[in-house]
């Protein structure tokens, strides 16, 4: 089921989209499109040059230090990766718009395209580096101290190429999810600074051209695949060990200053923008307010906060359904199987652009246009990889001896799966789960081009106030990006209870 469900919904429309258009090459020598691709992979490569200089050393630091606070700031960590893109992009404008807290107009400028992909991605990469620096062994680095080796010299020359294919994966992933982004480019890039997915969506939603379209859509896929190549390759070079217990010292003089001044600066980053999101939803020019909040709630709000609500609750509640299905289908399969192949396809659905795929979609499946069953099949093919991801590490985990005992007792394979298998990988879908509820609950690209009128959710009503002029859209705008914000809190402590972990 899952990898019919691939077909239906990923490989065909990817298909029939560069069928539509042909496989017009050529147009990529024209100046224009030449600038839109170079600056699509000049952004991504800085984004993910940054998240690596600022993640790779504090990830370094915090493995190897007793920083108080360090497991509070992985967990949240987590929020910036679940955070709708509108709601970065408004936190980002209320800090640096021409209105902005700071007093510091970056709007225009390709700084704030950067920011916004260092927001999404730099938790991604700490986390990522700081495991792969935990698998590192002690007993190596203390062996180079012992030798003579300074703390920084024993970094660069033993922690930093043993951990290295974990440093390198985040940097790929930061890659391949700037030069992707969609949402964050079309609000904060403008004409000036938009991306390939910018102009896909531009070309085949306003000016039809889907000869050009298909012909960005195959740049990215061959962008998407040699970044998948090369992440997985990475994943299989694996670390150097496994992560174990141990007693760490304080950070003390150079390295405990370096410590506190990249927490400091990650902080700033990742939260914020959210923080100026939620003083922006309460406070306007003559100062405390709860106008914007009214103003949602009016009768004459348009479209209705219940509306939206509604649309985003519901979809996100029959998506998570799906996804639950789906996603677990694929990890069973891939557990059972250990087929490289069908690892290699669930993580296919994270890394191709959603514009394109809605594109596709259209072109493919007319007779479903507007309907609620190709929305939904859009956010499943986004979220169930997810829930695919989480489960994957439990299964595996699992030793094959628990079953072999339970079965030698006398327990049929079906109470085997009931009191063994279940119990063991139910922590694990709690956090799938949770991270597939909050990506859905603001997803924003596939909704803007699927969608009908009618179906607004608050990313859609966001971004409609963002498009209108005056102080209250955009006050109102905050008060939405704060009602996601809590939405998808709500959904981590219900689910997962905030343990939530990004594989």
């Amino acid at each position: 089921m899952p990898l019919l469900f691939i077909a239906a919904f990923l490989v065909l429309p990817l298909l029939r989209t560069l069928k539509e258009g042909g496989l017009s090459v050529g147009i990529l020598a024209q100046p224009y499109f030449e600038k839109r691709l170079a600056w699509t992979l000049e952004q991504a490569a800085l984004s993910a040059l940054l998240a690596l200089v600022i993640g790779g050393p504090l990830a370094y630091l915090l493995s190897r230090a007793r920083v108080p606070g360090t497991a509070l700031l992985l967990q949240l960590l987590l929020l910036p990766f679940v955070t709708p893109t509108l709601v970065a992009a408004l936190g980002l404008l209320s800090l640096f718009g021409p209105r902005g807290l700071l007093h510091l107009d970056l709007s225009g400028t390709p700084t704030l395209l950067i920011l916004g992909n260092l927001f999404f991605n730099l938790p991604l990469m700490i986390r990522l580096a700081y495991a792969g620096f935990l698998r590192v062994p002690p007993t190596l680095i203390g062996a180079a101290r012992t030798l003579g080796a300074s703390g920084w010299r024993s970094a660069l020359t033993v922690a930093l190429p043993l951990a290295w294919p974990g440093l390198a994966a985040g940097a790929v992933l930061v890659f391949l999810y700037s030069a992707l982004s969609f949402g964050l480019p079309l609000l904060l890039g403008g004409e000036q600074y938009g991306t390939l997915e910018v102009e896909i969506y531009t070309l085949t939603a306003y000016d039809l051209r889907l000869n050009e379209a298909s012909a960005l859509i195959l740049v990215q896929l061959f962008i998407t695949f040699v970044a998948t190549a090369v992440y997985v390759r990475l994943g299989a070079t694996g670390g150097a060990g496994v992560a174990t217990a141990r007693t760490l010292p304080r950070p003390r003089g150079a390295a405990a200053a370096l410590t506190y001044t990249l927490m400091g600066a990650v902080l700033l980053i990742c939260f914020a923008p959210l923080v100026a999101v939620a003083l922006g939803s309460v406070h306007g020019r003559s100062g405390v307010t709860a106008a914007f909040w009214t103003g949602l709630l009016s009768p004459d709000a348009d479209p209705p906060l219940a509306l939206m609500l509604g649309n985003t609750l519901r979809f996100a509640g029959l998506t998570l359904i799906c996804a639950v299905l789906l996603g677990g289908l694929h990890a069973f399969a891939i557990s059972l199987s250990r087929s490289k192949a069908l690892d290699l396809l669930s993580l296919l659905p994270l890394m191709v652009s959603p514009v394109s795929l809605a594109v596709g979609y259209l072109l493919l499946y007319p007779a479903l246009r507007a309907s609620l069953g190709l929305l939904i099949a859009a956010y499943t093919l986004l979220a169930s990889p997810l829930i695919t991801r989480s489960l994957l590490p439990a299964l595996r985990a699992i030793p094959e001896r628990l079953n072999e005992a339970a079965r030698t007792l006398g327990a049929s394979p079906g109470r085997v799966w009931r009191t063994v298998t279940v119990p063991l990988i139910v922590p694990a879908l709690r956090g799938g789960a949770a991270l597939a509820l909050s990506t859905v609950l603001g997803e924003f690209a596939a909704t803007l081009v699927l969608a009908r009128p009618e179906w607004a959710t608050l990313s859609t009503g966001m971004y409609a106030r963002l498009g209108r002029p005056g102080e209250q859209n955009l006050g109102e705008a905050c008060a939405l990006a704060t009602l996601l914000m809590l939405l998808s809190l709500l959904a981590f402590s219900v689910l997962d209870g905030g343990k939530g972990e990004v594989t």
